[in-house]
């Protein structure tokens, strides 16, 4: 079983629940670049980096943050500005560049992985596509 959503459909969902704009694009079939515009009074600047997925583990993602150098500091930086607007725990640093996105701690996301068991998450050109399998129902 294949789903999708769409990079419109997925920044209007981040906008309505973290109240941030991000916008996405495809670069391969694992990479998606993230824009986040940041805005620290008189300086705005678009502050772009790639994600690369690299596991899917039941309701969670494993994803690489490349934004070339300075890319720790670019992660603290947009998680500091991000923690009140997402649900705690939803996003884990882990070393060399690495993010566990807990995408089980939202509501929406949640029930597909209650009723899908994810086997893979692509990268299409106009959006995300999920591959699983339908959970037996008990």
């Amino acid at each position: 079983m294949k789903a999708s959503i769409s990079f419109p459909e997925l920044q209007d969902l981040i906008t309505e629940k973290a109240k941030q704009h991000i916008s996405f694009s495809h670069v391969d079939g694992r990479t998606v670049r993230v824009t986040y515009p940041l805005n620290l009074g008189f300086i705005k600047k678009d502050i772009s980096a790639n994600l690369i997925i690299k596991e899917v583990i039941g309701s969670d993602l494993l994803v690489q943050l490349s934004a070339g150098m300075g890319t720790d500091t670019l992660l603290t930086t947009v998680l500091s500005l991000l923690k009140d607007k997402i649900p705690a725990g939803m996003i884990e640093k882990r070393p060399d560049s690495l993010l566990m996105l807990h995408l089980g701690e939202i509501e929406q996301v949640k029930s597909v992985f209650d009723t899908i068991d994810v086997s893979d998450l692509r990268v299409l050109s106009d959006g995300l596509e999920v591959e699983g399998t339908l959970k037996k129902q008990e």
